[in-house]
């Protein structure tokens, strides 16, 4: 995504926030949105009309209200038709990107990924849990994937950054000072 529609969609889900905080409906609104991109995901024809060019705005803002009436909140329904006003369907996806780390923001909310070579146990989960709360100061929601190409160890992706305390991550710094060395 170019920058500048990146600003474009951090304004948009900025307004679309502030509204749903305002109206206490922040929960169902996130809801909504991730149903909204589902249906984009799973069905081929809402896909086609959402992004096509060719479908009138008014012909778009018709289906939505078809589809999606009493099963979205009213202020998800407008969102939706702004964006549509605004030719701006494009901006979906990264509006609810934008829309989940703010709603994460505002209840001190990280997310996290750890890799582990084998399942963890879940006390090993706690620990990192807590390890990373305390790192951040803020509640980690932890996501666990395995992969055993890593050895042994973990890798964690945090606020942007990746911590790889796994085996063969050490195993690749090691050869590299070796490396050096000679």
């Amino acid at each position: 995504m170019v920058a500048a529609d990146l600003r474009v969609a951090r304004r948009y889900a900025a307004a679309l926030f502030a509204s749903a905080q305002k109206q206490g409906q922040l929960e169902q609104i996130e809801s909504d949105m991730a149903d909204v991109i589902m249906l984009l995901q799973q069905s081929p024809a809402f896909r086609q009309m959402w992004h096509s060019p060719r479908v009138p705005a008014g012909r778009k803002r018709e289906l939505l209200r078809t589809l999606l009436e009493g099963r979205v909140h009213t202020l998800t329904l407008s969102f939706l038709r702004l964006l549509v006003d605004k030719r701006r369907e494009d901006l979906l996806e990264a509006v609810d990107r934008e829309l989940h780390q703010q709603a994460d923001a505002y209840r001190h909310v990280v997310r996290a990924e750890a890799v582990f070579a084998v399942p963890p146990t879940p006390e090993e989960e706690a620990e990192l849990t807590r390890s990373l709360e305390q790192r951040t100061g803020e509640r980690v929601l932890l996501t666990v994937h395995v992969n055993p190409d890593i050895l042994g160890g973990v890798i964690v992706r945090l606020q942007g950054q990746i911590i790889d305390g796994s085996v063969r991550g050490a195993l690749e710094r090691m050869r590299e000072l070796l490396r050096e060395a000679s």
